[in-house]
This record gives C-alpha cells, structure tokens and sequence, in this order.
C-alpha cells in the first residue's frame, strides 16, 4: 500500500509578503515539491443543468471588457469566478523553462451538441462529458482553457461553447469522473483506456459545483445502467463501467445520515427514491476517497435555495474528505475557489515518547498501562490540528512480546504504515454513530460512524471520544490570569480573561472565543454537530508533550492520572485507568478529564485557531499570510511523588519561556506552586522581548528541556530540578551569538521555584540532564549535558574531580568534558541527553548529534552535517583524564575517539582509543532520538531525508533503528547490520525501556522503539551481546 504524502499545493493567489519561517521537524509533513510528472490534479465537475442559465439580477459577468453571453445568469457568476481564480495561477519559470504547479480539467453534465474544449460534441445524454481533460496548467494551456471559458453560452443549441445540459445527473457526473481516473467506461458511454491520467502518489481532488441559486436548483439522476447505482455496487450490465476496485461492503450502504442543517434549512435523506434523486453522489464521493481522490464541494445559493441539495453537498464533502463551502455571489465563489486550491495532504503521526506509570512499590517497574500522543495536520495547513491520547498495553501473542489493543490483539498495522492497527481499539474506545458525516473507515466491516474500532484514526476513542462527552459549561478549566499567584486557580472564563488578552474584536468575541476553548461548537465549521455541543476538534494535537503518570493509589489498587499538554494550550490532568477499571476521581471515570489549565501565554493564540484560517507557514511555503504554528504546552511534562505529596512540572516547548509547577497531591484539586520563566516568547522576526522575566531567568530560553527532580546531600530532605536553558530560534537560521538565549544549565529548588545555581554553557541546553546518582541511589553524585554546539559537559563538588557528595548547589562545578561540534560539516547539534553507563567508575556516555528540527533536503546546512554516534568515556576521579587531551586544548575531541565504519574494531584498536568511539552515519543522516541501553545493547533512531523513488509516494523520509553493542557498535547476536529501516519512515519517537507488570502478573523487561516494523512497537529487549556487560545502566531513583 503507497503512503501519500506530497508537498502542499500554493498557487491561488500571487505572494504579496510572508512571514520568517522557523525550522521545525512538522515540517516534515510538507514533503517535496512537485516535479512536472507529479502535479496535483483538481477535477472540476460543473452543475450546468436548468439551474445554470437561471437568472441572477444584478450579477454581470465582464471579461476582457465584454460582458459575456452568460452574464446575469448563474452560470456567468460561474463563469466570471472561474475566469478570474485561473487566470491569476502563475506559471513560474525556472531557467527559462515553464513549471507548472497544477492539472486542470472539468466535466460537466452530457447533454445532445454540448461542446468540449475543442469544439468536439461530446454526444449523448447520459453520464458526464469530459469537456477538459486534466492538462498541466502551462500559459499555452492555461490561456487555451481561458478562451472556452471565456465563449461558454447556453443559447443556440450548439456550436463553440455550448455548455447547457436539461437534466441533473448528480451522481453520474461523480461515476464518470471517477471512470476517467481509473480509465475505465463512463456512463456516458466514452472509454478512457486512452486517457487514463497519471494518479498513484499525486494529490487528486474533485471540486463538485453545484446550483441551487432558486428553488428549480435540486440533484437528480437517471436510474439502473444509466445512473450511478449500479455502476457502484457492481451490477451495471457494462461490466466496465462498474467501480474498479470494486465498492466495499460499507461503501455500498447508502447514506442516510439525520438530519442535516445548513444555509437552505434541514434535510433528512431518505432512503427510497434514492437514486434518482441524486443522492448516490456522496456515496460515489465516499468510494473516490479511498481511492485518493478528494472531493470538495461548492454550492451557488440563492435565497430560495433547495435544503436537499445543500445538505448532499455537505455530505459529498465530508464522505469525500473534503469541505463544503456554501457560496451567494460571485466574490465568495472565487474565495472558496481559491481555498480550496491551497489544499495539502495530512499525516497521522505520533512524535512524543510513550509513557507508563511507575509502580509505587518496586522503583523501576512499569505499571501494564501504555499512553501514547498522537496528532494529525490539517490537510488545509490550517492552525487547528485534530490530537488524542490513548491507551494500549504489553502482552504476549503466540509468544512474543508486543503491544496490545484492549482485546489482547496486536495493536501495531501488519501493513507498511508502522502505525496503529486498522481494527485496533485502544482503551476508552466506545463504539457509537458519533462521526456520522466526517467518518474515516478504517475497519472494515466495521461502522464507518463509530468511535470503536479506532484503529489507527488519530481523532476516533481515547481521550478524545471521553472529551466529547463531556460539557463546555461544567468541564472544569483552569487558569492563572496575570500575575499567576501560588495557590487555587481561578477558573477560564470572562471573570479571568478580558478581551484584550485575547485579541478579542468586542466582549461578544470575547465570551465567544472562551467558550470555544472550553470545547463548545460555536464557530460554526463543524458542522455535524449541534453549536451547544462539544466540538470534534477540542482534543488539540500531542506532537511533542510526553505525558507523565502518577500512580496515586497502590501498586495492588492503582489510582493513575495522566498529565500531559496539548497545542490547543491545554494542560490535562486525565483519569489513566482501564475502561474496566472502577477508579474515578470525582466525576472523571476513566479517559475522562480531572481537570485542565490554560496558560496566559496561549490567550492570544486561541483566536487563531477558532477562526482557523492564517496557515501554518512551512518551509519553502509562500502562502500569502502564513505564519508559524502556535505551540501550546508542547514540552514534557515531569513528576515528583513521595508518600505525602505529588508535583508536576510542565514545559512549553515552543510555546513559550516557562515552566509551571502544580501540586496535585489531590489529584481532582490542583493547586500552582510556581511559575518561573518570561512571558514573551520569540517573535517571528526581531529580538525577544525579557520584559517580566523572572529575576535571574533572563537567560531562558523556550522550555525544552525537562525538569529533573533529584536530592542532594548538600541540600537536606528537598528535592532539586535541574534542566537546561532551552532553545533560541537562532538555531532555525544557524545564526546563533554568544548572547542567545538558552545557553545555561539551571539547579531550582522544586517546592518553590527559586534558583539555586546557574551554569554557562557555549550554546543552547534543550537536551535533559543525566543525572549520576549515589552508591544508595538516595543523592546526586554527578550529571552529566549536552548543548546544540555539540558540547558534553560534567556537573561535579567543589572541583572538576570531587562528585557533589555534601556540597551544596551553589558551589556545584561545570567541566567540559568533550568538544565535538565545530562549523561547516562539523555543526553537530546534540538535542537530545546521553545516556550513562557506569563501568567501574567510568562513564560510557552515549548520544548522537542531528538537527531533528530540520528534516527536509531543502535544509542544505543541516544535511551538510558529518553526523555521528558518540561512545564517550568519562573518569571523573582522575584529573588527568581531560588534561591528557592536549592535542584536543583539554577535553576530549573526534581525535581522541576511534572512528568506526562498516567492520567492528579488534580489542586492539579500542584499547588505542581509550576514551571511546563514534560511528560515522551516511551522509544526510541524523540521529532525531536519545539513546537507551539495556542489556549491553544501544538502540537510538535516525532519520535521512529520502525523495519518493521506487514508485513510493513518501515524502517522510527514511529512519533507521540502530541496536549495536555499546563496547564497539557491534551488530546485536545474530544480526548483520547496525541499522534497520523502519517501517512508515518519519521521526520516530525516542525508545523506552524497563521493567513492566504484565496482567497475568509476571514482570517481564521490555523495549518500545527497538523494533524496525514500529517505532511503536514493543518487544522484548534485544539479545545480549557476548561481550562483558558494564557493571550497571545508571537509573535515578529517589527512595521513599
């Protein structure tokens, strides 16, 4: 099965100016720019039926200066809008060559003598009539579709462009769009064997324009062999103008959704009289999105417009994956137009780490519970982006460990996506009818409707289906207004927030946007729901938060809550337990909501995303207006609990300078401990802003790096954080200065926020620290960081050689330890920790350098990057360890390391290079996850851009799992290879490693990230190698 990720279609309009665009591994899910092969192909189908030439008072239709034959008619507002939103599609020119951007064709309804774009009759009366066959747009071809635009008219009977048809076939203009896309027969009779046009990888869209400007304006078909039933559900006696692939069962049950309300009124389709009425064009839409082609819709309305046909097209679009746009004059018609021409393809992805909670009482076992974040872009490159978070757990099935959905099944695809299961059903899944117009099938034979099974829909069960059960008014909604006091917090609502903090038009606006943060249906876009309900889309996308859970009962009676934060701006507290489970935390049973907080860094951003209409600008985008995406708490979030009390800890990401600590020692009543951080993130051009900073904290840049709790000898009972600076956005642009932001390493006090120490790094900290602990395993003895200058660096006493012990924080020590970056093809970034093996007192340090925020070819200085995976060895006890490096000025350098490439080193050559080793990776690859050890073994992820080749449709490059021995990069026992190709491709999210409580009680090791068929998929950890194993993995646990 081909994977369709493809750049983003931007030709409606020419570019007036565009904002600076952030490099972001989101933009991943841009893909690659079309090539003359690989056009996106926009099919225009056109109602010009008795509708069409009705009259429309005051609608003039002039071009060139004349005003055509169809002006002041409903087909000259058609005409006009056409002529103008072609005519203003640039064709750009590369070195004197034409680079088309779009394939342009039209079908319209067959009729005796009405004329294609060559003056050919197209013959007949039955089907559709292939009036413009889809050709690149180049100006000869554009300018050719201009001038039979341009001569349309609808008296004379015939002749050039003679565009008039007498009867509706609504239907049958869908079966014979969808006969010239496979190139098979047309109801109208035509075969397009000859024609067929290139589909497969490209972008395919119908744009279905439908009259209703008076009540004359309705859909209809003919029947049997000459409507589009049969030809649907394979019974037509042509047996090639049947549908190819053949309709699936699902696909052939007609639609006869409630009630549908639009601008027209409310209509119920009924399920008699359904073909000739028309209807069976969004079943026809329904079968055309599985097979890649999208169908939107416009209606031409008038004030006596019929509900039936507006209610179809609403169906058509959203069976077909598209919108509707509902139109009344020539100027909205030219703006949907143009809407729609800016479409792009959407991605279902996971980027965060899975999460499970921790048994509270053995330190380092995982309760059997596994949460995982997912997101999906909008397909319109639209702000507001669909989110969930669900729940699988580890089992055996036939004797293999791996993840399962709740019915004990397999919950990864067997397919070549790498991601969910089709028929998988997650935790808190309900089956129901709730998506009763925007339904995606993903399992069949099972209701396209329901929530269960859902499979491998970002937007179907989990949390997201417990959301929308829920109400706007008494969901409970947090916030911390201005000065985000310590203590209760204030609820979200227009006591707290003003019209001004949200950029509100007027109070009206006001009330309206908080109610929609709160979840209510009120902007009207949704439109399959009621406006008092809550909205599909108030579960926002999880891209890079990994959420943290907190078992607050007993490991033999669990009482887990799941935090995390989403880009909607919402920090949720959720009840963790199985849908089995009789836990409840008030009224929240399991997968519902405890509680939520929106931060005031995200009051402004709300707006934009209720309106839904400023795009996310990519790279390489040129959408006029486009801005970056708004982030919300897309940071991790951590936790600290012991037998009195539970913390959290939430960072931002890119959606701001802070972090946020609660206390949810009550669960269902959290209270703010502190907030640290400055109130203005980076804009999109310019200096920041360090107004409001808190003192000391100037420094800090976006919240990257997470939290770490740990205790100190040197400091009493209190637990510490330690984290790094964060992240400057001079890095999108590599123009970074000594004075960016970020390029610290910050020691908190975590009950009360104040700062106890600050170390300087050379560049941003947005990696976490490793934190070393004691013999007990009780305090601090030494951490260990990384920076985005390829920087490493040991945390130490009172001196460079003396582990922290007593010392208190204040006196702490920074050494750097290892200096691999450089300029050019040696700008090694590490974004993410290393991990730590303590071997005798010798620190294995293990990470890998990659710019994850830079994942396409087109960042040319990111793929120049000669990246490796380093093996450091640090001895911080002896003094000469660093001081031997003379040739690298004191720290260990490439120099010191042994390079490995494709054969596994003798103990000779290691023992030459005792500071340790790297692995040279291929050119444009990067490393985009941390490590993880176990049993002696290594496993990280990589990713390399790739162009789609081999007929794959993939823009979403290729990632590569590395298992390798530690000691010397060494392939696992019985394996050839160091590296290999996960399936689905993408940034895979970092691995997770540890002890896990099955349900039948054992407690088993497991790995979720080592496997190449899912970076989601568990198993159990890879075989040992026969090598000698280091004395032990460095965990960090605070006994109790």
């Amino acid at each position: 099965m081909k994977n369709h990720f493809l750049k983003s279609l931007l030709i409606a309009t020419l570019l007036v100016f565009h904002f600076p665009v952030m490099a972001e591994d989101i933009d991943l899910f841009v893909g690659v720019s079309p090539t003359a092969t690989d056009l996106p192909n926009v099919m225009i189908i056109l109602d010009n039926a008795a509708n069409f030439s009705s009259s429309a008072a005051g609608n003039t239709c002039i071009i060139d200066g004349v005003a055509t034959a169809l002006s002041g008619t409903v087909g000259g507002i058609e005409q006009c809008a056409l002529h103008k939103v072609i005519s203003e599609i640039e064709v750009p020119v590369v070195d004197g060559v034409e680079k088309p951007t779009v394939n342009i064709g039209m079908m319209v309804y067959n009729a005796n003598n009405i004329r294609d774009v060559n003056n050919a009759n197209c013959g007949g009366t039955v089907g559709g009539c292939l009036a413009q066959p889809l050709i690149p747009l180049t100006t000869a071809n554009k300018n050719a579709f201009l001038a039979w635009v341009k001569s349309w008219k609808i008296t004379g009977g015939a002749g050039n462009g003679y565009i008039k048809a007498n009867s509706e076939a609504t239907g049958a203009a869908m079966q014979e769009t969808s006969a010239y896309f496979a190139g098979r027969t047309g109801l109208s009779g035509r075969s397009y064997a000859g024609i067929k046009p290139a589909t497969g990888c490209l972008k395919n869209y119908i744009v279905f324009v439908g009259n209703s400007y008076s009540n004359a304006g309705t859909p209809g078909d003919a029947t049997g062999n000459s409507g589009p039933k049969n030809a649907l559900i394979g019974t037509n006696s042509t047996a090639n103008m049947n549908a190819s692939p053949a309709a699936t069962t699902s696909q052939k049950v007609i639609i006869t959704s409630p009630a549908l309300t639009t601008t027209c009124g409310t209509y119920t389709f009924p399920s008699s009289s359904h073909e000739n009425g028309g209807y069976y064009a969004d079943e026809w839409a329904r079968y055309l999105s599985g097979q890649n082609i999208t169908t939107y819709t416009i209606g031409v309305l008038g004030s006596s417009c019929q509900a039936e046909y507006a209610a179809l097209l609403t169906s058509m679009a959203a069976y077909g994956n598209g919108k509707y746009y509902p139109t009344t004059d020539y100027d909205e018609l030219v703006k949907a137009f143009k809407q729609i021409l800016s479409e792009i393809q959407s991605v279902d992805s996971v980027f965060a780490s899975v999460s499970l909670p921790v048994s509270v009482n053995t330190q380092g076992t995982f309760l059997n519970q596994v949460y995982i974040g997912m997101f999906r872009p909008d397909k319109d490159a639209n702000p507001r982006w669909h989110g969930n978070l669900k729940q699988y757990k580890l089992g055996y099935v036939g004797g293999i460990l791996q993840l399962l959905d709740v019915a004990n099944n397999s919950a990864i695809s067997s397919g070549d996506s790498g991601f969910i299961a089709e028929c998988a059903r997650s935790n808190w899944a309900i089956a129901d009818s709730y998506w009763t117009l925007n339904s995606k099938e993903s399992c069949g034979g099972s209701p396209a409707a329901s929530n269960a099974p859902d499979g491998n829909v970002v937007e179907k069960g989990g949390q997201g289906q417990r959301l929308r059960s829920a109400s706007a008014t008494t969901r409970t909604v947090k916030t911390c207004g201005v000065t985000c006091s310590p203590g209760a917090l204030p609820d979200f609502d227009n006591t707290t927030v003003t019209q001004a903090m949200l950029g509100a038009a007027d109070v009206a606006e006001r009330d309206a946007i908080i109610s929609w943060a709160r979840g209510l249906n009120n902007k009207g876009d949704e439109t399959f729901v009621a406006a008092t309900d809550m909205r599909p889309s108030a579960h926002g996308d999880v891209v890079h938060s990994r959420p943290v859970a907190i078992n607050h009962g007993t490991a033999a009676e669990p009482e887990v809550v799941v935090y995390y934060g989403g880009n909607d701006g919402v920090l949720r507290a959720v009840n963790g337990e199985r849908e089995s489970s009789v836990v409840t935390f008030g009224s929240a049973s399991p997968g519902k909501e405890l509680w939520t907080f929106i931060a005031p860094e995200f009051y402004s951003k709300i707006k934009r995303l209720r309106d839904n209409t400023t795009q996310i600008s990519f790279k390489d985008s040129t959408t006029e207006g486009a801005l970056p995406k708004d982030y919300g708490f897309d940071g991790p979030v951590t936790a600290y609990k012991d037998a009195s009390k539970a913390w959290i800890f939430a960072t931002m990401r890119r959606g701001g300078r802070a972090v946020y600590a609660f206390d949810v020692t009550s669960p269902a009543s959290p209270e703010l401990k502190w907030r640290i951080g400055c109130p203005y993130n980076f804009p999109t051009s310019g200096t920041v802003d360090d107004t409001g900073c808190t003192s000391d904290f100037n420094g800090l840049g976006q919240t990257w790096s997470s939290p770490k709790i740990l205790k100190a000898a040197g400091y009493g009972a209190s637990p510490l954080l330690i984290m790094g600076g964060g992240y400057d956005t001079c890095q999108d642009t590599n123009n970074c200065l000594s004075s960016n932001k970020g390029n610290k390493i910050y020691v908190l006090d975590a009950s009360d926020g104040t700062l106890k120490k600050t170390f300087n790094t050379d560049s941003s900290v947005v990696a976490d620290l490793t934190v070393i602990p004691d013999a007990d395993g009780v305090n601090i003895k030494y951490a260990y960081a990384a920076d985005l200058g390829g920087n490493v660096y040991r945390i130490s006493g009172v001196d460079a050689n003396t582990p922290i012990g007593t010392t208190a924080p204040g006196s702490w020590t920074i050494t750097k330890v290892a200096a691999l970056g450089g300029s050019g093809a040696d700008n090694r970034k590490f974004m993410f920790p290393p991990d730590a093996l303590d071997d005798n007192g010798t620190y294995v340090l293990l990470l890998g350098s990659g710019d994850r925020e830079k994942p396409l070819a087109s960042y040319t200085e990111a793929t120049a990057v000669n990246n490796r995976f380093f093996a450091i060895k640090d001895k911080p006890t002896d003094a000469s360890w660093l001081s031997s490096e003379t040739t690298c000025g004191g720290v260990i350098c490439t120099d010191s390391l042994l390079e490995i490439t494709t054969n596994t080193p003798t103990q000779a050559e290691l023992a030459a290079k005792p500071k340790g080793w790297y692995l040279a990776l291929t050119s444009t690859e990067q490393v985009v996850t941390s490590a993880i050890t176990v049993f002696g073994t290594v496993t990280f992820s990589t990713h390399q851009p790739t162009p789609p080749e081999g007929g794959e449709c993939t823009s979403l490059g290729t990632a590569n799992v590395y298992n390798i021995n530690y000691t010397n990069a060494a392939p696992p026992a019985g394996e050839t290879v160091r590296g290999q190709v996960i399936v689905g491709g993408g940034l895979p999210p970092s691995p997770v490693a540890g002890m896990v409580t099955l349900d039948d009680g054992t407690t088993v090791p497991f790995i979720i990230g080592a496997n190449p068929k899912s970076a989601l998929q568990g198993g159990d950890p890879p075989a040992p190698p026969a090598v000698m194993r280091p004395r032990s993995r460095v965990y960090w646990n605070i006994k109790k």
